[in-house]
């Protein structure tokens, strides 16, 4: 409640300082637009009209039903202070593409890599579940988190050298995008984050009184702290103002349980903002957020940028563009968009991280090949998957030059 009525009086002051700069606005016209957009984008299962609804002034945003209670009007956002909610929302300084007195190709671009989970070692790759430990000769054994700041460690070498200014959200294996462990977090940092979530209403008194209490490690750690760590990684982004954020993971097959056994699955594939459930809109923050990906260009955009990663990684690393019917998540949980591999899907990530991204999921770890290719020591593997996101990112902004 309390994070609602602060968004809420947040909105109303910017909209009442900023003027709408619509010279003239076709009610009809916009319900028309914002309706296709958020049939094609954003409501997975067709039930957000239980928070949103397009009319004559604007649109109207709901609280929530309960059990007890019936929907009730949160706010209304006029037609005419659409774009200053836009403004609102993208505090982002603006850059220029392209060469301006400079012969490299990325200057004056900021870029933000966030290179996904934590790492470590094994016993701490375990309790993430994000590793692959596959009994052969001689054994395997991968760890995400470390594959993933490889990667994103060789391609900000790339993108410096031509011009690009890059920001890693965490630079060290077994180091969280807070700068520790997770043990120094739980040491100096758990109990303040205890007190902010439940201020912002992200989690329940009971909830809070069961961390401080009951918690035991593994569920502190699974059920807090990595949401704690992806919410510190998008602040970080967001406050680094990039021109582009890409997400940087490795997949595997989801049906191969333990991944301690070889798969013949392999694909490439990425994720942008959308495909919202009537479940992950009870926060007032989602519904906010609903509302940026609906009204800014930053579905649109993410999706070009996305499509240019994806074809990128399918003809450096050989791999094909993931299909909807290559993973149960793909359809339960995801939009198609109209580019073959990219998805939108509701992530933590896609959600709060304002801006043009994607999310990239490349190759399947637990794939027979993939795996002793990214076993082996300098993998020349993980460079072959730093220089195609290299070549995306040179694309997408060669594309925006001409």
């Amino acid at each position: 409640m309390r994070i609602g009525i602060t968004i809420i009086l947040t909105l109303a002051i910017t909209l009442s300082v900023v003027e709408g700069s619509f010279a003239q606005i076709n009610p009809d016209s916009l319900i028309s637009v914002y309706t296709k957009k958020m049939q094609k984008y954003l409501d997975k299962e067709n039930k957000l009209s239980e928070f949103f609804s397009f009319t004559k002034e604007g649109i109207e945003v709901y609280q929530p039903a309960t059990d007890t209670s019936k929907k009730k009007l949160q706010f209304l956002l006029q037609w005419n202070k659409t774009d200053s909610f836009i403004l609102s929302m993208n505090s982002k300084i603006k850059r220029h593409y392209g060469r301006i007195a400079h012969d490299k190709e990325l200057s004056f671009l900021a870029i933000a890599l966030d290179p996904g989970h934590i790492g470590g070692d094994l016993e701490s790759a375990k309790k993430e579940k994000k590793w692959v430990e596959i009994k052969s000769n001689p054994p395997i054994q991968l760890i995400e988190g470390n594959l993933t700041l490889a990667t994103a460690k060789v391609l900000k070498k790339k993108l410096e050298r031509e011009g690009a200014t890059v920001m890693l959200t965490r630079n060290e294996e077994g180091i969280s995008s807070f700068g520790v462990t997770y043990e120094k977090w739980k040491d100096s940092l758990f109990l303040r984050s205890v007190d902010s979530a439940f201020t912002r209403g992200d989690i329940s008194f009971e909830e809070k009184n069961f961390l401080l209490t009951k918690a035991n490690d593994l569920e502190i750690f699974r059920r807090f702290f990595l949401q704690e760590d992806l919410r510190e990684r998008a602040k970080k982004i967001n406050e680094f103002h990039p021109d582009l954020t890409l997400i940087i993971h490795y997949n595997v097959d989801e049906t191969n349980k333990e991944w301690n056994k070889p798969t013949k699955k392999d694909f490439n594939m990425a994720f942008v903002g959308g495909s919202f459930s009537a479940d992950e809109l009870d926060k007032p923050e989602a519904r906010i957020d609903f509302l940026r990906l609906l009204l800014t260009d930053d579905i649109q955009n993410s999706i070009l940028f996305s499509k240019f990663i994806v074809e990128s990684l399918v003809e450096k690393t050989k791999v094909p563009a993931a299909m909807d019917s290559c993973a149960i998540y793909l359809k339960g949980n995801c939009l198609n968009t109209d580019v073959p591999g990219v998805f939108c899907r509701n992530l933590a990530l896609t959600r709060m991280v304002r801006g043009t991204l994607c999310y990239g999921e490349s190759l399947c770890q637990d794939n027979s090949n993939e795996s002793k290719a990214l076993n082996q020591k300098d993998s020349k593997r993980i460079e072959e998957v730093a220089e195609a996101y290299f070549e995306g990112i040179m694309n997408y902004v060669k594309s925006k030059n001409k």
